[in-house]
């Protein structure tokens, strides 16, 4: 797989997962989560979004890391092939036509 598309796999499992949670964010405000009941865990579905929370930043976390892994492996190799020697020039695949700047042999 290319890095491109390992890359955009990336950005589209990063937004499904942010999406995910600030939906389930919207959805536990709206039941009420953020009272008492939720910091004394006497309530069930506040109970499941304190474990949801909890899941979506792990797994935000194991993407961010995966994200900034392929970048910097990604510009790591781009500079290591920017900065490798060669034996050709800029131009020397280039082929002479009769208005080329510089004269045919």
């Amino acid at each position: 797989m290319s890095g491109f598309k390992n890359f955009t796999n990336l950005i589209i499992t990063l937004g499904l997962l942010t999406g995910i949670s600030f939906g389930s964010y919207q959805l536990c405000n709206w039941y009420g989560c953020n009272g008492w009941f939720a910091l004394m865990r006497a309530d069930l579905i506040c109970n499941a979004c304190t474990d949801a929370y909890y899941h979506l930043k792990n797994y935000q976390i194991s993407i961010y890391g995966s994200m900034f892994t392929l970048i910097s492996y990604q510009m790591t190799t781009f500079i290591n092939k920017a900065s490798a020697p060669s034996d050709k020039y800029i131009f020397e695949d280039y082929k002479l036509v009769k208005k080329s700047p510089r004269s045919l042999n």
